[in-house]
């Protein structure tokens, strides 16, 4: 059970390994933290967004920073 104020998410082994990126790229120092600045990064660019469209703009900006850095 999470603490006040906290929720418990599970997540699959590929959003796992994004984030594992984005706590390396951004130097955050948890999960929490790098969804926590995935979503303010995405929030800053729309208005309003659902769950399913935030989980759809992470997963498409994760992929961009893949394939920046294999070319």
């Amino acid at each position: 059970m999470a603490a006040d104020g906290y929720t418990t998410v599970k997540i699959n082994t590929d959003l796992t390994e994004k984030l594992d990126r984005i706590i390396a790229l951004e130097d955050c120092s948890s999960y929490a933290e790098a969804i926590e600045y995935a979503a303010d990064e995405v929030l800053a660019q729309e208005t309003e967004i659902t769950t399913q469209e935030l989980v759809q703009l992470l997963a498409r900006r994760l992929d961009d920073i893949d394939d920046a850095k294999s070319q």
